[in-house]
C-alpha cells in the first residue's frame, strides 16, 4: 500500500512539473505551511472574475486556515465581497501562484462585514483529473461551527442566436483564460423556426494546462463522473448582489467550444475539442393538436447516468412554453414513440393517457394527461434502455404527443356472446361490444371465431343433447374464457406461474434478441388492448407424451453421480427450457385489435364465462 501511494504522489509530482510552464502551481502543503508560517495566520490572496460583460475583475482575499475532513480538504478564506452563484471555479491566486477554484460559500447571512469561503485545491483538482477517479468528497461540510456549500451554479434558461454567436466573438477565434465565464449546457433544443435555446449552469474557467485541458467549477455540476456536456463562454449580463443571495446573469454566448468528460468531487474537466460531441442523446419530439402538426423540437441531451431525468425536464418546459395541456385541463393524450438502436430493429410504443386528480387530505392533486404520457415512456421505455444489461446503444429517439381536449375517454364492456357448449372440432365465434363510458362515442364490436388446436384438448363423451342429469363431473370437458385489461392480464399470468408466465414474462433471457424480443412484446400490451383467455381441459397423455419427448436438460456427455461440484454449460442456452408439468389444462390466446386512437380501455376490465365442449352427435 506504501509503494502504490508513493506512486501517485510521484506521478502528481510529474504532472504538476510539466504544467510549470504555464501556470506556477501552489500544492495544499505548500499552502497550508504559508498560512501557519504567517502573521496572525493570514496569507493575502486574490481571485479573478467577471462581474459584468468580458473584463476580468481581481476580488482580494485572505486565506484563513485549511479544513481537512474525512471526505474532503479546502482552503478556508474571508472576503469583503459578495460570493455570488457563478463563481464557482474562479482562481485563486497568492502572489503568481494559483492555488485553486472558488468553491463554497456559508448558507448564512454575515454577522460582520466580511463573508467566508471556501477554495478546491488546485493539486487535488489536478490528481482528480489526471486518474479519472473520483477523489471521495461530501457536498457539504462545517467549518468553525459555519456550513458550507457549494456556491449555487443556478440553472439558467439561455436563448442562443439562430446559429451566430455574439458580435464580440464574431470573426475571432477565442482564447479561453483562467477567471473567463464558462457555460455547461445540460440540453439543448431548437424549435421549427429555427430558435435555440439551451439549458445552462454559469461557472468560472480554473485553469487550462499545457495539454490545453479545462478546469472548471470547483465542486460538482451534477457529479455523475464520465459525462459528456458541450461548453461554450458568455458575457456576464451583470451581476444581483444581496444580503440573502447573489448570483450572475448570462448575456450572449458563444458558439459550443469543446466538452467537458468528467464531473466529479472538486470540478468538472474537460478539452477544446468537439469530436465527442457526437456522444449527446438525440430526441426528435413533435406537438400535435387534434391530429394537427403544431410543433416539432430537435433537442440534444447531455450523456451521463442523468441523462433520463434531463430530459424530462426539458420536456416539461417544452410542454410549459409550448401550450401542452395544463394539469387542471381536461384532456388525452396520445404518445407514439420510436427508438432506434445501433445494430437492431427500432423499439415502438404507442399508450393514451388521460389528465386525472387525486384527493390529498384536504388537497387536491391535478396532473396532465402529457406529463403522465412522457414519464411512463421514460419509466417503461427509454430508461430500460438507457440502463441495460447488454450494451445496447441508442442512436435517436423520436416521439409524437397528440393532445385532445376534453375528459378521457374510457370504453368499458358492454356485452358479449360466447357459446355455452362448444362443439368439439369446432372453432367457436366471440361476439363483444364496448361502450363509451361517458356516452359520447359510438361502441364498437367485433366479432371473430376463436382458433382452437384440437389435438391438444380431451375429447368429450359427451353430445350437446346429453341432459346435464345424466353426465358424471369426470367425465366432462370443461373450459373458462376470460376477457381483461393489460393491468390484469399480467397480474393473472404473473400469479398463475408455470410454463405460461415464462412465455409470457419470463424470468430469465437468452441474450439480446431475446430481451428485445419480450420488451417488445410487453410494450405491445397497452391500454388499448384486450386480452382473451381461453382455458380448456387437456388431452388425456398430453403431458406425458411431452415429457417423454423433452430433450435431456443436461448434455449426455456431462458425468453423472460421481461427479463433484456443478458443470458449466458452455456457450449457454440455445432455448428457453421450461419445467413440464401435467397442469391438467391447455391455454390459447385469440387476438383482438387495438381499439381505435383517442380511446383507452377500462383498466378495470376484468369478466369471463365458463363452458362445456361437447360433440355434435
Amino acid at each position: 500500500m506504501r509503494k502504490v501511494k508513493i506512486g501517485l504522489l510521484f506521478l502528481v509530482f510529474l504532472v504538476l512539473s510539466g504544467l510549470a510552464n504555464a501556470q506556477e502551481l501552489m500544492p495544499l502543503e505548500e499552502v497550508d505551511r504559508l498560512i501557519e508560517s504567517s502573521p496572525n495566520k493570514e496569507v493575502k490572496a486574490y481571485f479573478h472574475s467577471v462581474e459584468r460583460g468580458t473584463p476580468i475583475k481581481r476580488y482580494d482575499v485572505v486565506l484563513r486556515g485549511v479544513y481537512r475532513g474525512s471526505t474532503r480538504e479546502a482552503i478556508m478564506f474571508v472576503t469583503s465581497h459578495k460570493i455570488a452563484g457563478g463563481m464557482s471555479g474562479s482562481p485563486v491566486y497568492v502572489g503568481d501562484k494559483l492555488v485553486g477554484a472558488l468553491a463554497f460559500r456559508v448558507n448564512t447571512l454575515p454577522l460582520f462585514n466580511w463573508n467566508w469561503g471556501g477554495i478546491s485545491p488546485i493539486s487535488l483538482m489536478i490528481k482528480e483529473s489526471s486518474f479519472g477517479q473520483t477523489i471521495s468528497g461530501a457536498s457539504s461540510f462545517n467549518y468553525l461551527g459555519m456550513k458550507f456549500e457549494p456556491i449555487p451554479l443556478y440553472k439558467q434558461n439561455i436563448l442562443v442566436s439562430q446559429g451566430r454567436s455574439s458580435s464580440i466573438w464574431q470573426g475571432s477565434k477565442i482564447e479561453l483564460k483562467p477567471g473567463m465565464p464558462i457555460v455547461v449546457d445540460l440540453a439543448e433544443w431548437s424549435d421549427e423556426t429555427g430558435k435555440s435555446n439551451t439549458l445552462s449552469a454559469l461557472g468560472t474557467i480554473t485553469y487550462i494546462d499545457t495539454n490545453g485541458r479545462i478546469y472548471a467549477f470547483g465542486h460538482p455540476f451534477l457529479g455523475a463522473k464520465n459525462v459528456i456536456y458541450s461548453f461554450r463562454t458568455a458575457e456576464v449580463m451583470g451581476t444581483s448582489i444581496s444580503e440573502l443571495d447573489s448570483f450572475k446573469l448570462v448575456g450572449k454566448t458563444s458558439e459550443v467550444l469543446g466538452t467537458i468528460t468528467f464531473d466529479s468531487t472538486y470540478g468538472i474537466y474537460g478539452e477544446t475539442s468537439l469530436i465527442l460531441l457526437s456522444g449527446l442523446n438525440k430526441f426528435n419530439l413533435e406537438f400535435k393538436s387534434e391530429g394537427k402538426t403544431i410543433h416539432n423540437f430537435q433537442i440534444k441531451i447531455s450523456h451521463s447516468l442523468l441523462t433520463p431525468s434531463l430530459v424530462q425536464e426539458v420536456f416539461s418546459i417544452l410542454g410549459e412554453t409550448y401550450g401542452a395541456p395544463l394539469p387542471q385541463e381536461a384532456s388525452v393524450t396520445q404518445i407514439d414513440s420510436k427508438v432506434e438502436l445501433e445494430g437492431y430493429e427500432p423499439i415502438l410504443w404507442k399508450e393514451l393517457f388521460a389528465s386525472s386528480t387525486t384527493r390529498f387530505g384536504a388537497q387536491t392533486l391535478f396532473f396532465s394527461s402529457y406529463r403522465a404520457a412522457y414519464e411512463s415512456f421514460f419509466a417503461r421505455v427509454y430508461g430500460r434502455l438507457f440502463q441495460n444489461d447488454y450494451d445496447l446503444k441508442i442512436s435517436e429517439v423520436s416521439i409524437s404527443v397528440n393532445f385532445i381536449a376534453g375528459q378521457g375517454r374510457t370504453f368499458v364492456l358492454g356485452a358479449y356472446k360466447f357459446p355455452s357448449k362448444v362443439i368439439y372440432g369446432q372453432d367457436p365465434e366471440f361476439e363483444v361490444i364496448f361502450v363509451d363510458r361517458n356516452g359520447s362515442a359510438d361502441p364498437i364490436g367485433k366479432k371473430i371465431s376463436i382458433e382452437i388446436d384440437w389435438d391438444k384438448v380431451e375429447k368429450p363423451v359427451y353430445n350437446k343433447d346429453t341432459l346435464d342429469t345424466d353426465k358424471t363431473a369426470e367425465k366432462r370437458v370443461g373450459g373458462a374464457l376470460g376477457i381483461y385489461s393489460s393491468a390484469w392480464f399480467f397480474q393473472i399470468i404473473s400469479q398463475r406461474g408455470g410454463t405460461e408466465k415464462q412465455k409470457i414474462i419470463p424470468d430469465y433471457f437468452l441474450g439480446v434478441d431475446d430481451f428485445l424480443r419480450n420488451f417488445s412484446s410487453l410494450l405491445g400490451a397497452t391500454n388499448q388492448k384486450i386480452f382473451l383467455v381461453v382455458t380448456l381441459k387437456s388431452k388425456s397423455g398430453l403431458f406425458d407424451k411431452k415429457i417423454a419427448e423433452t430433450k435431456e436438460l443436461i448434455p449426455q456427455d456431462i458425468p453423472g453421480n460421481g461427479s463433484s461440484g456443478w458443470h458449466v454449460i458452455e456457450g449457454g442456452l440455445k432455448a428457453r427450457v421450461e419445467t413440464v408439468t401435467d397442469e391438467g389444462s391447455v391455454v390459447f390466446y385469440p387476438e383482438l385489435p387495438p381499439i381505435p386512437d383517442g380511446y383507452v380501455i377500462d383498466r378495470d376490465l376484468r369478466d369471463g364465462l365458463f363452458f362445456e365442449v361437447v360433440l355434435e352427435n
